[in-house]
């Protein structure tokens, strides 16, 4: 079973949102597939709604085994690709060369999502665009690796035009069962254990004129603000802190390390929405204390340790800081039919 530290966040709507189209299309239930998968409905239409990226990665391989179709995502892939998507909406707009779009591909990403990291590495040899995920989910990459490799390829091979030459191109996945027949010559593709994909192209590529004829609409794609200071990115760092709330103490710069963020640039977040770090554990820790002794009989002892306190002395002055209580006259008062002859 995975721990609570391992959770990696990504937007169901700007990964699943075309492969669920065209699911559905092909006779798919995505409310089933959906629900299946742990995912709200509601995931595919919000921008700003943050899932479990493992719960995205494997509603893609549920898809492809519904419909008996290994190479669906890729194909959904190339196809949106060559429409365009919101996601890269601005790289594709402004770019004028493939480096340029690139790195605007690198900034534009790094706002979305936290589950994969891009960067673009150059030497006299050879340019790489490189897509690392920031989890391991070995057996549930098939279809995103696939999807991944596809996509991007497509875009490149639609901005050069003419320059475009796939006997120049090398694709490095942990598997290539997912990508159709022909899509690459068999000599473009490397299987290796990276955990992630690599595009490796000639340099001169990167100077080349480029090109993305792509008519996407302006909407919101849920983006973390430039100034890291929105509600949607303070809503993330809320989730990840109660997810982890049972660390003890959990100081900054270990929560950070967890959000692969810097320590200051999550406290420029808090204090831009009137907190702070420690105030924001303050109040998760109230709000789970809270909801444990409302609504379990979990012993006192126990609670402390779920919300990350050394023990019963330690929740007992922590609570009546914030409430004016004791964890047992609340618990008294929030549940009286309830039997409280619990172990305190």
């Amino acid at each position: 079973m995975r721990k609570k530290s391992d959770l990696k966040f990504t937007r169901a709507m700007m990964v699943l949102f075309p492969l669920s189209k065209a699911f559905t299309a092909r006779g798919g239930d995505i409310e089933a597939l959906m629900a299946r998968n742990g995912i709200p409905l509601g995931a595919l239409t919000d921008p700003a709604m943050l899932v479990d990226a493992y719960a995205c990665y494997s509603a893609m391989e549920d898809m492809a085994e519904t419909l008996g179709d290994r190479y669906f995502s890729a194909k959904v892939a190339i196809e949106t690709a060559r429409k365009g998507t919101p996601g890269l909406r601005e790289a594709a707009t402004h770019a004028l060369n493939l480096g340029d779009f690139l790195s605007r591909v690198v900034v534009e990403v790094s706002k979305q999502v936290d589950n994969v990291r891009y960067s673009v590495s150059i030497t006299p040899d050879f340019a790489s665009l490189e897509i690392k995920r920031t989890l391991d989910a070995p057996k549930l990459t098939r279809q995103l690796d696939a999807a991944g490799a596809a996509f991007y390829v497509t875009v490149i091979k639609q901005g050069l035009g003419g320059i475009f030459d796939p006997n120049d191109i090398l694709v490095t996945v942990p598997s290539t069962s997912g990508l159709p027949p022909r899509f690459l010559p068999k000599s473009a593709l490397i299987k290796s254990e990276i955990n992630g994909l690599r595009i490796t192209f000639p340099p001169q590529w990167l100077w080349a004129p480029f090109s993305l004829d792509w008519d996407v609409v302006e909407a919101s794609r849920g983006e973390f603000a430039p100034n890291s200071a929105d509600e949607t990115t303070l809503s993330y760092l809320r989730g990840m802190l109660t997810d982890n709330i049972a660390h003890q103490d959990l100081p900054l710069n270990s929560f950070a390390a967890i959000c692969r963020l810097h320590p200051r640039r999550i406290q420029r977040i808090l204090w831009a929405q009137g907190t702070s770090y420690s105030q924001m554990k303050d109040d998760i820790r109230q709000s789970i204390t809270e909801d444990l002794l409302s609504n379990t009989r979990l012993p006192i002892a126990q609670i402390a340790l779920q919300v990350g306190l050394s023990g019963p002395a330690a929740l007992h002055r922590s609570f009546r800081r914030w409430t004016g209580r004791t964890p047992k006259r609340f618990r008294e008062e929030a549940t009286p039919d309830l039997d409280t002859a619990i172990a305190e």
